[in-house]
């Protein structure tokens, strides 16, 4: 099932990064690969169950990787999130929902990052809000995207869900969502639980949202409005990491770019720079650009500028630029399952430029100012500073 010509040039890397790191013993060797965590991935429960069933899935199989990837049985540090965003062309206008669990095996809370969450963003408000639950609170879909947190759940069709607010009033939200396009951005390397401490899969790069937000009783109504939904699961997060999105370019329907990444920690203790997957639909056609692959990315991230180049074997090139102002951000705050706290910061309102090659001709030009644009890391940072002078990041 896997592209075996796709798959050598990585090959080659992990088996010579473990030829120099690995310890020389078997008995050691055995233990690292122990370490990698169990040889399985795993979905859960039938929708609004509170209670978890296995429903085991042999590694490599193409499963739907946008439900609970954990197993139900490993105890070990873990962590799932399922984030939705969406924003109005032409506006101010731009939102972000996400439900988490950390730790979901640990019902009794013992560890201090153990919880389970719902958070919200309203950019044009400049606010964010998260409310915790226990991790008992927590349920999700075995073999269909299903998540519910208190009262709050969503799907791959629908989102629903409230928060208090300070001061009074409620953040709540009823949508329903169309998708368009979702993209592998890990390519064969998703389907091997343990090679990386974190996972990601725009499951719906591109995606159409409508229905009704509330905020402090001001409602917002979207109708097909330009969104996203992706997933993120692991047992720890990168060092850093950047992300740049959109599914609305400036004269050209249906081009949408997801862009990931950073310097992600593989095979229990290698960190892998420029592991950036991006992938690019123009014109009916998919343009991917991945580490997996043995494809050529440099990552070069500023504040507030990120570029990205890379190269494919097929011989085509992908230029990306990004900018947005420092209002346009917000700080969003994610707790590992070690307990250490990291910090993200996202615009949803950026502006971004690609430019797409195929050898040496330009085949795309591309621009939008509904670019989503992050970059996170575990180093709090002065913001205003940051954008005082330049500041490398990675």
């Amino acid at each position: 099932m896997y592209n075996y010509p796709e798959m050598k040039p990585i090959l080659i890397l992990i088996l010579s990064a473990l030829a120099l790191a690995a310890p020389s013993s078997a008995d050691a060797q055995a233990s690292a690969l122990r370490a990698l965590g169990p040889s399985y991935s795993v979905t859960v429960p039938e929708p609004g169950s509170p209670e978890l069933a296995l429903a085991p899935r042999a590694p490599g199989l193409k499963g739907n990787y946008n439900a609970l990837i954990w197993d139900g049985k490993d105890k070990g540090d873990w962590y799932e999130w399922w984030y939705y965003k969406a924003s109005v062309p032409g506006t101010d206008q731009a939102f972000y929902f996400c439900y988490g669990v950390v730790n979901p095996w640990d019902k009794d809370q013992s560890g201090t990052a153990s919880r389970s969450y719902v958070s919200a963003g309203n950019f044009s408000a400049g606010e964010t809000h998260e409310q915790n639950f226990p991790v008992k609170s927590f349920s999700a879909g075995a073999s269909a995207t299903y998540v519910k947190v208190g009262e709050n759940f969503a799907t791959d069709k629908t989102l629903k869900g409230r928060l208090p607010l300070p001061g009074g009033g409620d953040f709540s939200w009823d949508l329903s969502v169309e998708k368009d396009w979702a993209f592998n951005a890990m390519g064969w390397t998703m389907y091997v639980p343990g090679v990386s401490n974190i996972f990601w899969y725009p499951a719906q790069a591109s995606a159409r949202m409508s229905g009704t937000i509330e905020y402090r009783g001001q409602v917002y109504t979207l109708k097909g409005a330009p969104a996203y939904q992706d997933r993120n699961w692991g047992r720890s997060f990168p060092k850093w990491w950047a992300w740049l999105v959109s599914n609305h370019f400036s004269g050209s329907p249906g081009t949408v770019l997801a862009a990931g990444g950073g310097l992600p920690r593989v095979l229990g203790g290698i960190d892998f720079p420029n592991a950036m997957g991006i992938g690019l639909r123009h014109n009916g056609r998919e343009y991917a650009f991945r580490p997996g692959s043995g494809d050529i990315i440099k990552l070069d991230i500023n504040y507030g500028k990120w570029q990205v180049r890379a190269r494919n074997h097929k011989g085509e090139r992908i230029e990306i630029s990004a900018w947005a102002p420092e209002e346009k951000f917000l700080l969003l705050k994610f707790m590992a399952p070690q307990g250490k706290e990291f910090y993200d910061y996202e615009a949803l309102k950026g502006s971004i430029k690609v430019k797409l090659y195929k050898d040496d001709a330009l085949i795309a030009d591309l621009e939008t100012e509904e670019g989503g644009i992050e970059f996170g890391s575990e180093e709090p940072r002065d913001f205003h500073a940051l954008f005082a002078g330049p500041h490398k990041l990675q």
